[in-house]
């Protein structure tokens, strides 16, 4: 089995390397790429191929892990590349996103051959089996946790069972794609909250010298882990402040489709807004 990275950060790169671990050849493209994302490939054991194309055409199993903004039209690319395998889109889309992406794989694998009936009033028709080979998937938790845990949902997702061999803990939600991306998007309305919550009373406490005592009253209630858990959830909040101000205006998108006329969805702009704040 071969398995194809388009994009390789972090959460690329560490599932490479269980994959490249556990058997799996993983191949990705870095031509135009910043450099932190071709030193990261370098030190993986992922092979660095030439060209996309190359890549799609020849990978059993194509996952995108780039940024929400870019995710449709990556979609878009590989759909006209690709005649067979599974397409894996693991970024924080909104679900209309994902029916998007979606319908983009949905083509016909087989065109059953014209069936001659004994009896001229009966049609003569083409049965086409339709296939679909986009998977939505939601990394829950880190993704550097042993095992990383992954859920999907869509036609093909029950073939990606068999990646339990090979070093992840997959989970098979439905056969309807779109069901992860909703799960993970009520997810992200709850986590991103948090963090931005959290670092707003981090830096309430830091202006004043009380940090230390701040999560020393906190961990009281919340629990021995809670002080080492939150400061790591901060830090992932200033480092990737830009690809989540885009997960929660996918999150806007979701909730402003499916919310009652007229509600406000004030806790998660808020969010949003703090996100977007970060220098």
């Amino acid at each position: 089995m071969i398995v194809g990275f388009i994009g390789f950060g972090e959460v690329s790169s560490t599932i490479s390397n269980i994959l490249s671990r556990n058997g799996i050849q993983t191949v990705t493209v870095v031509k135009g790429r910043s450099e932190k994302t071709n030193i990261r490939a370098i030190k993986s054991d992922v092979q660095i191929i030439d060209s996309y194309d190359a890549l799609v055409k020849g990978s059993d199993v194509v996952i995108s892990a780039n940024s929400p903004a870019n995710a449709l039209n990556i979609a878009k690319k590989v759909s006209k590349l690709m005649d067979d395998g599974i397409y894996i889109d693991l970024n924080n889309v909104s679900p209309d996103t994902t029916l998007k992406m979606s319908q983009l794989f949905e083509k016909p694998q087989e065109t059953l051959p014209k069936i001659e009936e004994k009896h001229s009033f009966f049609k003569k028709q083409e049965d086409v089996d339709m296939r679909n080979m986009f998977v939505d998937g939601a990394i829950i938790g880190k993704v550097s946790n042993d095992p990383t845990t992954i859920l999907f949902s869509g036609q093909r997702s029950g073939d990606l069972a068999i990646l339990n061999n090979y070093g992840l803990n997959i989970m098979i939600v439905s056969n309807k794609p779109g069901d992860v991306s909703t799960l993970k998007t009520l997810r992200s309305l709850y986590t991103k909250g948090v963090s931005a919550v959290l670092m707003e009373a981090y830096e309430a406490s830091k202006e004043i010298g009380m940090v230390d005592q701040l999560f020393e009253i906190l961990s009281l209630t919340e629990g021995e882990t809670f002080e080492e858990k939150s400061k790591s959830r901060i830090r992932n909040s200033y480092k990737n402040s830009k690809r989540k101000v885009e997960e929660m205006d996918e999150a806007l998108e979701f909730l402003d489709k499916i919310s009652p006329k007229g509600k406000k969805n004030f806790m998660t702009k808020a969010a949003r807004d703090k996100f977007n704040d970060v220098k």
